[in-house]
């Protein structure tokens, strides 16, 4: 796993009242699940933007290419991906291509990151985990590339895509770059992740 992935996950044992042991809490052993294998049709997209509060589907998405990068506030390498980001998309306008920035956090966290470091692509807060889980996305930053017809073309770290890539999935091939690496521990990833939205939505609820 490249330097960047490791950082996030590291980062998130080390903020206060979460670590490696207390992100194993549930279930007791944990599972290995593999990455979405290139050519994985269509999983669960459950989204919401942050702006208008719409909910993408496959269905309108068909005849794009579509680009999901997975990403929380607290998660630095996150952060530093977002001009790359912003650049892709500036860079593919005019093309039938679809970015969508996925965060399972809650909008008081979300919105105050993306106003001191903005991300102009569609920013989507994850409904339950159901997208993180579907896509296994645990070890953030990740994105996830699927071609015009809803198919996983490729999974790559945001130093990875570039007009190049996503070119070539638009021309209907499969780009020859190295894959991403799925987390080896989602349970205890979602577990952690799921105690410090839960923190975040008492902390809310508070004031």
């Amino acid at each position: 796993m490249k330097r960047a992935a490791v950082f996030a996950l590291v980062f998130l044992f080390a903020m206060p009242g979460v670590s490696p042991e207390s992100s194993q809490t549930a279930p007791s052993k944990a599972v290995t699940k593999p990455p979405l294998l290139v050519g994985t049709r269509r999983p669960v997209l459950d989204v919401t933007t942050l702006n208008g509060g719409r909910h993408p589907s496959w269905s309108e998405l068909n005849g794009k290419v579509v680009v999901v990068d997975f990403w929380a506030t607290w998660c630095a390498p996150c952060l530093a991906s977002f001009p790359k980001m912003n650049a892709l998309k500036s860079k593919m306008s005019g093309k039938p291509v679809e970015f969508l920035s996925v965060s399972y956090e809650t909008r008081g966290q979300v919105e105050p990151v993306i106003r001191k470091h903005p991300l102009e692509t569609t920013v989507c807060l994850d409904n339950d985990f159901r997208t993180f889980r579907a896509f296994n996305a645990w070890g953030i930053p990740s994105v996830f590339i699927f071609d015009k017809k809803g198919t996983l073309a490729a999974v790559v770290y945001p130093e990875d895509a570039s007009p190049i890539l996503i070119q070539t999935v638009l021309d209907g091939r499969i780009p020859a770059v190295e894959q991403e690496k799925a987390w080896d521990d989602p349970a205890g990833a979602e577990a952690s992740f799921r105690a410090m939205r839960e923190k975040a939505v008492q902390q809310e609820q508070q004031h």
